[in-house]
């Protein structure tokens, strides 16, 4: 009988041994794939961040080159009078 309960105390206390080292190497793999998860996500957001601030640069210069290129047409008030060369020599 105390052999038996003994054998039993040893199959437990290897049987816990055994789990923990499991649980406790999966848990650190566990959390070594979340660092790289947030290593990757962070570097995801940084090239996000550049990519749409070269488009909003590259807008910006579109736009400002759109309107560089605008000539103005001043209204029907604002502009001279246009004189033909036949009706300045008159």
């Amino acid at each position: 009988m105390a052999f038996k309960t003994t054998s039993a105390f040893v199959a437990g206390v290897a049987t816990g041994w055994v789990l923990r080292s499991t649980l406790g190497s999966s848990r650190e793999a566990l959390v070594r794939v979340i660092v790289v998860a947030h290593r990757g996500r962070e570097r995801l957001k940084r090239v996000v961040a550049e990519n749409a601030e070269w488009l909003d640069d590259l807008f910006a210069e579109g736009r400002a080159r759109y309107d560089g290129s605008q000539v103005e047409v001043p209204l029907d008030d604002e502009a001279p009078p246009v004189v033909s060369p036949a009706e300045h020599a008159a």
